[in-house]
């Protein structure tokens, strides 16, 4: 029975797949909560009152503290963000 069901069950469990909350962020507008220096390797955002480290989307973009962003891609934990 075991060797029968294995192959339809697996199936079964990729069909279902669902995205995740985090997905729902994309889009979104985030507050920076600590400066965003992507040189530094720095930065974290809030959104959903969750705190995420954040990266721009920018290459040497420096976004200061309290400024508003939208998040553009989840990378991994990592908010990527752009400059509203």
């Amino acid at each position: 029975t075991l060797v029968i069901a294995r192959p339809y069950l697996k199936k079964l469990a990729k069909t279902n797949a669902q995205p995740t909350n985090a997905d729902a962020c994309i889009g979104k507008q985030a507050v920076v909560t600590e400066e965003i220096n992507n040189t530094l390797g720095k930065g974290q955002a809030k959104i959903r009152g969750v705190i995420w480290t954040a990266r721009s989307s920018e290459e040497n973009a420096i976004i200061k503290e309290g400024e508003m962003v939208t998040v553009t891609a989840i990378e991994g934990v990592k908010l990527i963000v752009k400059p509203n």
